[in-house]
């Protein structure tokens, strides 16, 4: 069982280490990270955004100034401290985005709001990650510590050097399990379709989130469920980032605009 702490009423500027507040947001936004990954990777998306787009990027234990906190390795455990950290940030408008682990978990986060009868999200954004449904990849954090590593560089999200370095990947290595667990986590009891749209970003040659299994998340919601293909592969945020950035501006504009 997790022995972490449940979040207190500071907990925001923990989850939340770059958040500048707007006055008044149009929209918050909301970016789950990949597994092992943290905050950092939307920082630089905080002026880019469209006009009056709050950033709310996560950071999740296990990482950075959150390094000594261990890792969530249920996302029911997560969802309990996660939720009443994200809900007091949604009374304004609001939109998801999750990038291959966060996918599952801003998922999970779209589903909760509905069945507890939350605020709506305008949209959500899933990136690098099938919907777990159809998630037939092989769980590789359930491998023994070389197989794992092994596996790590085939996704090639972790440098070389980190894998290279044992007493810094000693350090990381439980947060990176109990992240692709949670990548891992499947469907639950709430499986019922969503009703908001949904944009789905895939990476042309990404071998581990094939075009195939971007198309299921056309089943996953009732509403308008766009899909887009970059270059590059399961890390195309990072080495195609100003074209994903591009979409996700253009996806915000439409559901800022199609708000009354």
């Amino acid at each position: 069982m997790r022995s972490a702490p449940p979040p207190t009423p500071s907990a925001p500027d923990r989850w939340f280490p770059s958040r500048k507040p707007l006055p008044e947001p149009r929209l918050r936004l909301f970016c789950l990270p990949f597994a092992g990954g943290s905050a950092a990777i939307y920082t630089p998306w905080a002026n880019a955004l469209p006009a009056g787009v709050e950033l709310c990027a996560v950071q999740l234990p296990g990482r950075e100034r959150r390094l000594m906190e261990p890792a969530y390795k249920s996302l029911p455990e997560l969802m309990e401290a996660l939720m009443p950290v994200l809900l007091p940030l949604m009374d304004r408008p609001f939109a998801l985005f999750g990038y291959s682990m966060g996918a599952r978990i801003g998922l999970e986060v779209a589903r909760r709001l509905r069945t507890q009868g939350g605020p709506r999200p305008l949209g959500f954004i899933a990136a690098a990650a099938p919907p777990p449904s159809h998630n037939d990849r092989e769980p590789i954090h359930q491998l023994d510590d070389p197989g794992f590593i092994a596996k790590l560089r085939e996704y090639d999200g972790t440098p070389e050097e980190v894998l290279q370095h044992k007493e810094l990947l000693d350090l990381i290595l439980p947060t990176l399990r109990a992240d692709f667990g949670l990548a891992w986590s499947g469907d639950g009891q709430d499986t019922a379709k969503l009703d908001i749209p949904l944009a789905v970003y895939g990476g042309k040659t990404d071998k581990h989130v094939g075009a195939e299994l971007i198309e299921h998340w056309r089943d996953e919601s009732t509403a308008d469920v766009r899909i887009r293909q970059f270059e590059g592969g399961h890390f195309f945020i990072r080495t195609h980032g100003p074209p994903v950035l591009a979409a996700v501006r253009e996806d915000l504009t439409r559901w800022m605009t199609a708000v009354p």
